[in-house]
C-alpha cells in the first residue's frame, strides 16, 4: 500500500464522507423536460379532479343531516374521552356504536338508509379492533352484530343500485375519472 496522496484522492474521500458516510451514491438522472407524457400527467389530473369534484358534490348530504351527525359524534366523543382516560372498556362500546350511528346517519339521505347499517357495522368492528389494541380484551362478540348489518346494508346497496345509476348523472364524473387513470397510467404500459 502506497501513502502517496494527491490533493485529488484527499477532496473525494472528504466528500465521500460527507455524503453518506463513506458509501458510494447514485447519481440521479436530470428530469426529463416536459413533453407529450408532461402534458397527459397534467390532462390526467385535471380529468381526475373535475371528476372527483363533481361525484363527491352528488354525495354531500343536506344541513340538517350533518348537523345530526355531529351531535352523535360529540356524544360518542364523550364517551370516548372517559373510556381512554380511565381506561373503562364499557364505556368504549356506545362510542363506538354512537360513532359509527354518526356517519351512517350524515349520509342516510345520499344512500337511501345503507349507510346507517354500514356505520353500525363499522361502530362494532370499531369495538372489535380499539378492544383488542388498547384493552387487551380478546372477545370476538363484536363480530356477530357487525358482519350481518354489513351483509343487510351490502344487500339494500344492491338492491338500490340500478335506481341510483338511472336517476342521476354519476355517469358523467366516473367517466372523468376514468379517462384521467387512462391518461395516466396508459402510458406506463406503452
Amino acid at each position: 500500500m502506497g501513502s502517496n496522496y494527491t490533493e485529488q484522492n484527499t477532496e473525494q474521500a472528504r466528500q465521500a464522507e460527507r455524503s453518506s458516510a463513506g458509501l458510494l451514491t447514485q447519481q440521479l438522472p436530470l428530469p426529463a423536460p416536459m413533453g407529450a407524457a408532461g402534458r397527459n400527467n397534467i390532462a390526467a389530473l385535471l380529468l381526475i379532479a373535475i371528476g372527483a369534484v363533481l361525484f363527491l358534490g352528488r354525495l354531500l348530504p343536506d344541513r340538517s343531516a350533518i348537523t345530526g351527525g355531529m351531535i352523535l359524534l360529540t356524544i360518542a366523543s364523550c364517551f370516548f374521552f372517559f373510556s381512554f382516560w380511565r381506561r373503562i372498556y364499557g364505556l368504549m362500546i356506545p362510542a363506538s356504536i354512537l360513532a359509527g350511528l354518526s356517519l351512517g346517519v350524515t349520509f342516510a339521505s345520499v344512500t337511501g338508509g345503507v349507510s346507517v347499517l354500514w356505520g353500525l357495522a363499522l361502530g362494532f368492528l370499531g369495538i372489535l379492533l380499539l378492544g383488542r389494541a388498547l384493552f387487551n380484551v380478546r372477545s370476538s362478540w363484536p363480530i356477530f352484530p357487525a358482519v350481518p348489518l354489513f351483509a343487510v346494508g351490502t344487500i339494500v346497496a344492491a338492491a338500490q343500485l340500478p335506481g341510483l345509476f338511472a336517476g342521476s348523472l354519476i355517469w358523467l364524473p366516473l367517466l372523468l375519472i376514468g379517462a384521467g387513470l387512462y391518461l395516466g397510467w396508459g402510458r406506463l404500459r406503452a
